[in-house]
Parts: C-alpha cells; sequence; structure tokens
C-alpha cells in the first residue's frame, strides 16, 4: 500500500455560472477509506494509504462527495453535481445560451522545477490525467482543474484560475507559461 498526501484545487462551471458543490464531511470519513476526509468546497486534499488504484482519480473524489463528472471517449459529457439548492444535472447536447453544450476541463499544471514556478494550462480529454500525485510538500499553489460545461465557444474566452493560482500569480510566486 502506498501513501498518499495530495492537494488539488478545483473550480465548477456550468453556463457561464460557477457551481459550488456541497460537501458532507461526515459521509467523507466513510467513503473511499476516509481518503479525502480532509476535503473543502474547491479543494480535493487526499491523505491516506492507497487501497486501490481507482481511489487515485480525481474522480473518485467527486463519487465521494456524490457528484459525477464524466466524460467518453467521444466527448459524451455527464454532470450529477450537489448543490445547497438540490442536484444539479447536466448532460451533452443540453444549451447554454442557445448553443449545444459539453464538458470541457481545463488543467492547470504548477511545474516546480522553475524559479519562480510555472503555470502550463492545457485542455485535457482522458479521465487517467486526472490521477492523484504526492504534491502536498510542494503546494499550496497545487494543480488547478476548471470543470467548464458550456458551448465550444467558452475555449476562447479566458480560462479561469483557482483562487491559489491568482493569489501566488499576484506575489510572483508563479508565472504563467502557454
Amino acid at each position: 500500500m502506498e501513501e498518499l498526501l495530495s492537494r488539488v484545487d478545483y473550480r465548477i462551471f456550468a453556463c457561464g455560472e460557477e457551481i459550488f458543490l456541497k460537501i458532507d464531511k461526515e459521509d467523507l470519513k466513510t467513503k473511499r477509506n476516509g481518503l479525502f476526509t480532509r476535503s473543502e468546497s474547491g479543494k480535493v486534499i487526499a491523505d491516506g494509504f492507497v487501497t486501490s488504484d481507482d481511489n487515485v482519480l480525481l474522480s473518485s473524489f467527486f463519487k465521494a462527495v456524490g457528484s459525477i463528472i464524466e466524460y467518453t471517449v467521444d466527448h459524451e459529457s455527464n454532470l450529477y453535481l450537489p448543490t445547497e439548492l438540490g442536484v444539479r444535472e447536466f448532460h451533452s447536447g443540453d444549451l447554454c445560451n442557445g448553443k449545444k453544450a459539453m464538458l470541457h476541463v481545463i488543467h492547470h499544471r504548477v511545474e516546480t522545477g522553475t524559479d519562480p514556478w510555472s503555470i502550463y494550462s492545457r485542455i485535457i480529454w482522458k479521465e487517467k490525467d486526472h490521477i492523484l500525485t504526492n504534491n502536498y510538500g510542494k503546494v499550496p499553489p497545487g494543480d488547478c482543474f476548471i470543470f467548464i460545461f458550456d458551448s465550444e465557444d467558452v475555449l476562447e474566452r479566458p480560462w479561469p484560475r483557482c483562487a491559489s493560482h491568482e493569489e501566488a500569480l499576484a506575489t510572483g510566486e508563479l508565472i504563467l507559461e502557454k
């Protein structure tokens, strides 16, 4: 068994609106071997022993909090997001501002081998790209995932970042690379 200590930030947007997940900390203690017990809205903190490779996927965290964020190789997507107002659902082909929408995932990866550290941003499509790794000694700021359910033209707009990245960019601790 491998021990994991990881932190990853995330934000979720649907049709231009930021969605905040409702996280039940008591429920997290019993799911996924308590790996995500310390997590909070906007942050995934994995701390414990990994008993299965499935537990190191970011999707395992979302399942543990009662969410589903999935997309298939043919870019079909489904989102079930528990919020304070109930479960919100979004599916490929739903309309956002009159246009067909789908899930877009942006990964802002922090490269710690430079001084100052750099952020590299890319669009990702594969579930295996969402693997949690031992990085807690290097964060904050850590990697940031932005989940955007919207029409394709959303990618032509400036991409949102996580608060930890905004703070580190303002202080010069991070620089933005393209």
